[in-house]
């Protein structure tokens, strides 16, 4: 929660009244900072400071983050089906993920990809979204992946800032893996079980081959 990253407004967000949407799209991020830390929560108050000082969105942009332990750390204020600030100023509709780090030439963590998988899987079956599909976003005037990257909207006519890269090259080329493992409205506990498994069984195999 808020309150345990130690977010300086608590679970209020006095700076930006919450306003709340119909997710069809839910949206994934890196935050582009230090993707080594020994203080995670500290680096969520940092981000939290830029975006609600530096950048008068008035809180955290993103709906939740996630830590390459797995943590999920809850974001802007307000809960379930807030608008957040992170999609090109066509956030409607949408709920944003961020994998905190720099995923250009690095991969995330495992622990956060099954945490970004669960939490999107929740959400999936939460409104009904096919995580394989593609449907209008009617703010960016595109029809998206259900399941996107934040660079999706470059296209957009009706974007506010410059071209992205974010998530990064690394984390946006996982994005096909991640819609397969998460059918709408699959148990998530089933869920982490499974992808821990066999991605072990993979890992392994890499490392067989690799001696071989």
């Amino acid at each position: 929660s808020r309150m345990e990253w130690g977010c300086p407004d608590g679970q209020s967000s006095p700076w930006w009244p919450p306003q709340y949407t119909a997710v069809s799209h839910l949206i994934v991020h890196h935050t582009a900072t230090a993707s080594a830390s020994s203080d995670w929560p500290a680096q969520v108050r940092s981000i939290w400071t830029v975006h609600t000082y530096t950048r008068n969105w008035g809180d955290i942009g993103y709906n939740y983050l996630i830590d390459p332990l797995g943590v999920i750390y809850e974001g802007r204020s307000g809960g379930d089906d807030v608008i957040g600030a992170h999609f090109s100023c066509a956030n409607s509709n949408t709920m944003g993920v961020a994998l905190l780090g720099e995923f250009g030439t690095a991969a995330p963590t495992l622990e956060a990809q099954d945490s970004l998988e669960r939490l999107l899987a929740w959400k999936a079956g939460q409104r009904g979204i096919d995580p394989l599909g593609a449907s209008e976003h009617p703010p960016t005037e595109l029809v998206l992946d259900n399941i996107s990257g934040h660079r999706d909207a470059n296209d957009s006519p009706t974007a506010c800032t410059t071209t992205t890269v974010c998530p990064g090259d690394q984390l946006y080329a996982l994005l096909p893996e991640i819609r397969q493992w998460i059918p709408a409205g699959v148990d998530i506990s089933i869920l982490s079980d499974r992808t821990q498994t066999i991605r072990a069984s993979v890992h392994d195999m890499q490392w067989t081959l690799a001696a071989t």
